[in-house]
């Protein structure tokens, strides 16, 4: 399994496609090239980004948010599992 499949599924880009292929990769390449990015942090942010999408309505039909499914992988991804927020500074 490559990056790329990898991540879409920690994103679960199949159930809730958000992305194109293009965006995710652009988004792959940049780890090794900045510091602190990694496969995991890159998820975490784009789950907090699919946490935005609003609810859909087509017609009578209302699809509601994924917002607390994809708030829930976010928090799966933490570096920081302790609750306990890190200053940059380091004190």
């Amino acid at each position: 399994m490559n990056k790329l499949e990898k991540l879409k599924g920690m994103i679960d880009e199949e159930n809730y496609p958000y992305f194109d292929d293009e965006y995710l990769q652009a988004r792959i390449d940049q780890i090794g090239q900045v510091e602190g990015i990694t496969l995991e942090s890159i998820a975490r942010d784009l789950c907090l980004i699919k946490a935005g999408i609003e609810e859909i309505k087509l017609g009578d039909i209302t699809i509601p948010s994924p917002r607390n499914h994809f708030l829930m992988l976010a928090s799966g991804y933490r570096t920081n599992q302790t609750g306990v927020v890190v200053r940059v500074d380091g004190r």
